[in-house]
């Protein structure tokens, strides 16, 4: 694994041995993440994450004086760059909406295995690391991590990217795969190239901007999108709608392009 930032993580479980049992489990799986507290309750959790800023909360469901879905709201509403993983032996939907409303990344039901908590804290990483536009400063253990795991986190990373110089090569290199291979996953899981994937992203980005903004120059948006070389853009562009930025943007204006 190449050298990258060390995240920092909190657990909070009211069980004191299914915690320690859950931080052996995350030590174990050699990522880059340092334990920074545990809590028995969402109150102590509170108290930590004031003290210390984590980058990430697992927390249990069920907890004393405050629960995991109590410690979640606080989280959302006052620390919105923490990434939540709630952990839960209650298979109940009710408990999924609630996380959903306030904006939980995961939601793993117990018994948690290796797999799935190395798949789930590996996922946040990399959307960590994207969101520093570090993304490749991550080796990413393929190995943990199933055909429709890559294809999502591709489309993540490339729906978050897609502004930014993309190098397949890298990726590819990243998951241990060659880039002809893991087009393959990409295509039998999307339907489409990764190449052809990236190009729909910026032109669908770029029709947008130019109609929703007459007055910006077709140079800047084909940069807004990905494209350093006007040129190149427009030919792009071109390949990928029939006709010109300008023109598209004309018809747009005359109410022509449906």
């Amino acid at each position: 694994m190449q050298n990258t930032r060390s995240y920092k993580y909190l657990v909070a479980e009211d069980e004191r041995l299914i915690r320690q049992n859950l931080i052996k489990k995350i030590n174990k799986l050699g990522l880059p993440l340092e334990l920074i507290g545990e809590a028995a309750n969402g109150a102590e959790a509170i108290q930590i994450i004031e003290k210390n800023c984590p980058d990430i909360v697992i927390t249990d469901i069920i907890m004393p004086q405050c629960d995991g879905l109590e410690l979640t709201e606080y989280v959302y509403r006052n620390h919105p760059g923490v990434k939540i993983v709630i952990l839960s032996g209650y298979n109940d939907f009710s408990y999924a909406q609630t996380a959903i409303k306030f904006s939980v990344n995961d939601y793993l039901l117990k018994p948690i295995t290796p797999e799935a908590l190395s798949a789930s804290l590996q996922k946040f990483l990399i959307t960590m690391q994207s969101e520093s536009r570090d993304l490749l400063a991550y080796q990413v253990n393929s190995n943990t991590l199933d055909q429709k795991d890559i294809a999502e986190l591709l489309v993540k990373y490339l729906h978050e990217n897609y502004k930014q110089d993309v190098s397949f090569q890298e990726l590819a290199a990243k998951f241990g795969f060659s880039v002809e291979y893991l087009g393959k996953i990409f295509k039998k899981h999307s339907g489409v190239t990764l190449s052809k994937y990236l190009t729909r992203l910026r032109m669908n980005e770029a029709k947008r901007l130019l109609v929703s903004h007459p007055g910006m120059e077709i140079q800047k948006i084909g940069e807004l999108v990905g494209y350093k070389d006007s040129f190149y853009f427009s030919r792009a562009f071109k390949s990928f709608t029939g006709i010109q930025p300008s023109e598209y943007r004309n018809q747009a204006g005359e109410g022509q392009i449906q």
